[in-house]
């Protein structure tokens, strides 16, 4: 394992550790962090039976609940979310943040807005003192065809 591959590890199982409790409905983010919390999220599950409810954000975390046989709902069904867990990728020193790079922005977003509390997780390599210091990409757009 590399630096950074522990790195995410450690703040995605201590966000799922300090924030995740029985009974609730997750907004699942997307993003090579989200791997390692919907890890924790399914060891937690098999080892201390919690009862939880997984909205995906994207085709990847669809797939990452699927694999950990996580119960899969949608918005349609439970349209409040009590907690949803997501990414950056990048975070500046007043907690501001640039999301969407990874393609899935504006089904983030409509996650994010219904759940109660939403948390970011980020490790050492997402911080920067301004936004756009190390992420060169520019910031994300998406382009709906049904918001015209």
């Amino acid at each position: 394992w590399t630096m950074e591959e522990e790195a995410k590890q450690r703040a995605a199982f201590a966000a799922v550790d300090a924030h995740v409790r029985d009974g609730m409905v997750l907004g699942i983010g997307s993003g090579s962090t989200i791997v390692f919390a919907v890890e924790r999220l399914a060891r937690r599950v098999k080892e201390e039976g919690l009862k939880v409810w997984c909205i995906p954000t994207s085709f990847q975390a669809t797939q990452l609940i699927l694999q950990h046989a996580l119960p899969l709902v949608t918005l349609d069904t439970h349209p409040i979310i009590d907690l949803a867990i997501d990414g950056a990728d990048e975070i500046d020193t007043h907690l501001n943040l640039i999301k969407g790079g990874g393609g899935c922005q504006t089904q983030e977003k409509i996650v994010a807005s219904n759940a109660r509390t939403f948390i970011i997780i980020g490790d050492f390599r997402k911080e920067a003192q301004q936004l756009g210091q190390n992420w060169r990409k520019g910031v994300p757009v998406e382009v709906s065809a049904q918001c015209h």
